[in-house]
Formats: structure tokens, C-alpha cells, sequence
């Protein structure tokens, strides 16, 4: 497959970080790259993306129209240059999530197998809106992304005075419009309802436990602890995710620190004295437990953990 990925960045002390980086090389390992950001740059920050192969337009600059702003401006360059064609596949993917935790291969190729034109990572829907692919992961056919309607869709975003507005406008327009062209629609989480929220913020974990490769950046104020990432990638993106959360104001900072408290799980005592004691830790999402045993409930012997 032949796949273009048009990204749509923002970063509101205009820095281009180790986990955009890492977004912006895991797409290039299976698609070209259109990158436009909402907000200006130095020429610092800029040179960061010189080692990021197939970005094939780069540009930063201060629009106001959101994320669909952005896939306005890199549709229109790829329009321009007659790239749509070339495409198998072209994804509307932006920076407001974390990740990918781990490699989505398999996730592409079975999106792309389903044949259907319109997909993405979730859809959703609530008593409110009609269903819709969430617009931080959409996927397009390429005969789609060719339709007439498609292009006068996006020449037709413009800056929105209140956010609900774009996603009312954009986000639930963009489905419906393709929908009510008859086209079919799938995505890798689906059946997703909420009022008028939805679990990709309100429960993360319950996500991640999905499948999902990709966490929500405002969910981490709802994670509980950056420990429960461990089991779905490596300790340095984590730290890397910790880092750029703290940096752009994301709430992480004391549930960080907060942990399950260890509990007395057994004790073997000789005439009422303890010679061994086990404290056992129960994390929320039941997906690690860890173990403290101590010689006379005062000397440290080891410490266990084990993962379902």
C-alpha cells in the first residue's frame, strides 16, 4: 500500500518535541508525510525534523482554524501537486493523542483490508451526534479522497469562533457528508457511545486493554499513574510522554507520585512476634500487582511484581 499521511500539529510554546518526533518517525516507516502546524517555529525547532524521512511539505504557521485547518492546508498542497492519485490510502492523523505505543503495521494493513473507504482508529456517537470516525485518525480510499464533494469539503473549513463548532462542523461533517455518499465505513475500535464524552478520555486503560496504540493526551489527567503505560511501551516513551505533558500544562505532575498503597497481605508470626511480612500493592486497572517482604516487618528482603 501506498499510503500519505497528512498531519496536523500544535504545540503552544511552538516546539517541536521528542514525542511528536517519535509520532511523526513511526508514519514514516509506511507512508510520505504532509506536516502542517498551527503555530510558528525557529529555525531550531525546525531542523529537528531534518532526520524524519519521507516528510515531503513542512509548515508552521499561525492559522486559528484547529486541526482541520491544518489537513485544509496539506490536502491543498498535495491537490496542488497532484499527489492524491499516487495514493493508495491518505490519513488525517494529528497530534492530539500520544503515541503509537507500539508499531501499527498490522493495524494499517487491517484497516485497509476491509473494504471500505472510510476509516480510522474509533468511531462515535452520542445522543447528540450521528456516528462519526474520531478526526485525530481518519483513513480515506483513494477514490474517496478524489471525490469532488471531498475537496469542496475542505476548501470550505475556515476558523470557527468556539471548538464544539469544529467538531460539530468538521469532525461530524466530514463522516456524514462521506456517508451520505454511500460510502461504507469501519474502524478498529467501533460501537463506541457516550454523553457526551467517550472512554478514549474518560478511561484510558479501558482502551489501551482494546488495543488501542494510542492515548489521548488530556486522558492522562484520568490515568490514575504514568506506571500504567509501562505494559504497552517502553519506559523511555513514557518518560518522553511525562516530560511533554508536564511541559504543556497536562494535570500529571501529583498523579504521577500517587501510588496504590501497599497493604498487609500475610504475616507469620512465633508467641505474637512477626518474622515475615508480605504487603501486597493492587493497581487499579488489575494488570500489575506488586509485593513487599520484610524480615521482623522492618528489614527489606525483596520485591515482586507480576503482570497479567
Amino acid at each position: 500500500m501506498k499510503r500519505l499521511f497528512l498531519f496536523a500539529g500544535y504545540d503552544p510554546h511552538g516546539v517541536i518535541g521528542d514525542c511528536l518526533l517519535h509520532y511523526l518517525g513511526a508514519l514514516s516507516k509506511y507512508g510520505d508525510i504532509i506536516f502542517v502546524m498551527d503555530n510558528e517555529a525557529t529555525d531550531t525547532e525546525i531542523n529537528k525534523l531534518k532526520n524524519i524521512k519521507n516528510i515531503l511539505y513542512k509548515s508552521m504557521q499561525r492559522h486559528g482554524e484547529y486541526d482541520f485547518g491544518s489537513y485544509k492546508r496539506a490536502y491543498k498542497w498535495a491537490y496542488e501537486h497532484k499527489l492524491l492519485k499516487k495514493y493508495d490510502w491518505v490519513y488525517l492523523v494529528n497530534d492530539s493523542v500520544y503515541g503509537p505505543l507500539f508499531d501499527i503495521k498490522r493495524i494499517l494493513e487491517d484497516l485497509e483490508s476491509r473494504e471500505v473507504d472510510l476509516t480510522g482508529m474509533i468511531d462515535f456517537t452520542n445522543q447528540y451526534t450521528p456516528r462519526q470516525v474520531q478526526s485525530w485518525f481518519v483513513g480515506l480510499s483513494q477514490r474517496l479522497i478524489n471525490e469532488p464533494f471531498l475537496k469542496d469539503f475542505m476548501d470550505k473549513i475556515k476558523s470557527q469562533t468556539d471548538k464544539q463548532l469544529v467538531v460539530l462542523k468538521y469532525e461530524v461533517g466530514l463522516s456524514e457528508i462521506i456517508l451520505l455518499h454511500g460510502y461504507k465505513m469501519s474502524t478498529f475500535i467501533s460501537g463506541e457511545v457516550g454523553i457526551p464524552k467517550h472512554r478514549v478520555y474518560d478511561e484510558p486503560l479501558e482502551m489501551l486493554k482494546k488495543g488501542l496504540p494510542f492515548v489521548k493526551k488530556r486522558s492522562l489527567e484520568n490515568m490514575l499513574g504514568m506506571q500504567y503505560l509501562y505494559p504497552y511501551t517502553t519506559e523511555l516513551f513514557v518518560d518522553q510522554i511525562y516530560r511533554d505533558a508536564v511541559r504543556t500544562g497536562i494535570n500529571v505532575a501529583a498523579m504521577h507520585n500517587a501510588k496504590p498503597k501497599y497493604e498487609k497481605s500475610y504475616r507469620l508470626t512465633f508467641w505474637g512476634f512477626p518474622l515475615v511480612t508480605i504487603y501486597r500493592q493492587c493497581h487499579d486497572d488489575k494488570s500489575l500487582t506488586c509485593y513487599k517482604i520484610y524480615l521482623m516487618d522492618f528489614v527489606p528482603v525483596f520485591k515482586i511484581s507480576s503482570r497479567k
